[in-house]
């Protein structure tokens, strides 16, 4: 049976309630027409609501609907953070669940908080790097010193974009930062012979910073007819690998002049 609202304030309340669902998943890296279709399907799960429509950018959610011949709309900004499919996940969950159970809108709000609030252990993030960053550098040609020159900068890498997100800079600032980081720490692990090849250690590492998700993401959304969507997250995925590109050469040249 459809849910059915009482009164406006309570159509208001499923908006706001729509539109937070569909904010978690864009800030969490899902696909634009994804966080779209979550919303509509959030708000018609309402027998008294109608045409309701979404649009999702990269940096804001707007809402339109009606409730009993009444025009609503709505619209949230959006700050994105890194990609994290496990939240992405519990929130595809979470929307096909109200959508097909009796939860109250304040019921639906505890969960998407609880979603919201969840923190993996950062232990595990930064030894997901350290793995990550020493396989990809065997995967380019590294050696065994290459892996574990890769797997120490690796753990490091995710603790000072950890620490580096305390101080809100720009996603611009912080891969340019990490990236020197890397170049520098590759360069001196080689010196000392802690490692064999440098430019192995530093694509090794800087695949932590790669826009992965994001470019065929843009692309997605570009042949699903989403151009502003797509052209957004195809820019910003340019301007991470200028600024990983921009890192890693002034590294290298301060490293020339001191070694």
């Amino acid at each position: 049976m459809a849910k059915v609202l009482n009164n406006i304030k309570e159509a208001k309340d499923l908006m706001n309630l729509s539109l937070y669902t569909g904010a978690l998943l864009i800030q969490n890296g899902a696909e634009s027409y994804r966080a779209e279709d979550t919303i509509e399907r959030i708000c018609k799960s309402v027998s008294n609501i109608s045409n309701v429509s979404a649009y999702a950018l990269p940096s804001a959610i707007f809402i339109s609907m009606e409730f009993e011949g009444e025009t609503l709309s709505n619209f949230r900004k959006i700050t994105i953070a890194d990609t994290n499919l496990y939240k992405i996940d519990r929130v595809n969950s979470f929307s096909r669940e109200f959508v097909s159970s009796d939860f109250s809108i304040k019921e639906a709000y505890d969960k998407l908080f609880e979603i919201d609030n969840t923190e993996e252990k950062k232990e595990k993030i930064y030894l997901s790097g350290g793995i990550a960053a020493s396989f990809f550098s065997v995967l380019f040609g590294g050696d065994l010193k290459d892996f574990f020159a890769s797997f120490f900068i690796g753990i490091l890498i995710p603790i000072i974009l950890d620490k580096l997100s305390h101080f809100k800079l720009s996603f611009f600032i912080n891969n340019i930062i990490c990236a020197f980081i890397t170049s520098i720490l590759a360069i001196t692990f080689v010196h000392f012979n802690f490692g064999s090849n440098i430019d192995n250690i530093i694509i090794g590492v800087i695949m932590l910073l790669v826009p992965g998700v994001a470019i065929p993401n843009s692309v997605r959304d570009i042949m699903s007819g989403e151009f502003i969507t797509g052209a957004i997250t195809m820019i910003k995925a340019f301007f991470i690998a200028l600024a990983i590109a921009f890192g890693v050469g002034v590294g290298l040249k301060i490293m020339r002049f001191i070694l």
